[in-house]
């Protein structure tokens, strides 16, 4: 059967049968005893949340679009790819994310298979350089790779990052084959033994610090690129609404495919439960306080525990207005 085929029989809403009305019980039987309820803090839940959700490069903060964002979808009907794509762009928009005009060079791509692990070691073997660029603090590492590859999740993700000088956009890693394409200072070139402009040390990025701290850094990491490989026949019965929201959660931030979410108010509880009409107001406050303005905080605790903490604000906040 095509994979468009299948996927609009898994597509369908889920329907539920009209429930019966409770039987008529006396006073009697109904009187239950005191109960007393204990809850974690806000703040507390909070940092429990992020700390299970947030998977950042190791050793490297939590990293978000900057650039624009370009959703593309393959290996399904033109209606419903559509319906997906303005999904994901609709929460980037919510986001202040900027998002590509149509027809633009898709850099956050999701593909439908009926096979996903066998179409994830499909694109990594025809894009290694891809996946796994020999640049450092810009993916997971091996074992995320493994698990991207050969694990039986219904939804699988690749986020790419990349350490950037906030101040100018400018890569802050070497990447192989580029260079800087500035010259270094003539006295270091002489010491050195090589021509300004065409120095070994010339291919490396050349940031100019505005000012030492050990708390703060211009140094940010920024998302360029995520693939999302979809297995519809893992995926059980979801609607576009669903998926859309999911998709755009998974893709808009470094969320770990692993985390173990239960007892979460989330859309990533999504394929365990099925209970989550889309993005949660949980959900909805992580993106919120990952792409609100925030200190450039140097450690990638720091940084996580700033998210928490706007966060934990929001969900206050909301808890005050119910």
């Amino acid at each position: 059967m095509p994979v468009a085929a299948i996927l609009s029989s898994l597509l369908l809403g889920l329907n539920t049968a009209d429930a019966p009305p409770p039987r008529q019980q006396d006073q009697a039987q109904t009187a239950l005893p005191d109960v007393t309820i204990t809850g974690r803090p806000t703040s507390e839940a909070v940092r429990d949340f992020v700390g299970r959700i947030a998977a950042p490069v190791y050793r490297r903060g939590l990293a978000k679009w900057e650039m624009r964002v370009c959703p593309g979808v393959a290996n399904l009907s033109r209606d419903a790819a559509q319906a997906l794509v303005d999904r994901i762009t609709a929460v980037a928009a919510d986001l202040d994310i900027p998002t590509g005009d149509p027809g633009c060079d898709p850099n956050l791509v999701v593909v439908f298979t009926t096979d996903g692990p066998g179409v994830a070691q499909a694109l990594v073997a025809a894009q290694p350089d891809l996946f796994q660029p020999n640049v450092s603090g810009v993916d997971r590492g091996p074992a995320a790779m493994r698990d991207f590859q050969h694990g039986d999740a219904p939804v699988r993700w690749w986020s790419l990052s990349l350490p950037v000088d906030s101040d100018t956009g400018q890569r802050a890693v070497r990447v192989p084959g580029q260079r800087s394409m500035e010259s270094i200072d003539s006295t270091l070139a002489r010491q050195l033994g090589c021509n300004p402009s065409d120095c070994a040390l010339a291919y490396a990025p050349m940031i100019r610090i505005r000012g030492a701290s050990r708390l703060r850094t211009q140094i940010v990491d920024v998302l360029f690129k995520t693939v999302i490989v979809v297995d519809v026949n893992r995926m059980g019965q979801v609607d576009t609404a669903q998926l859309g929201d999911y998709l755009a959660l998974v893709g808009l931030a470094q969320i770990d495919p692993g985390a173990d979410t239960a007892g979460f108010d989330t859309v990533l509880n999504l394929f365990d439960d099925g209970g989550q009409t889309g993005l949660t107001e949980w959900d909805r406050s992580y993106l919120q306080a990952l792409y609100a303005p925030r200190t450039d905080l140097t450690s990638p605790n720091a940084q996580a525990t700033a998210v928490a903490g706007i966060m934990t604000r929001d969900r206050r906040a909301a808890a005050r207005a119910e």
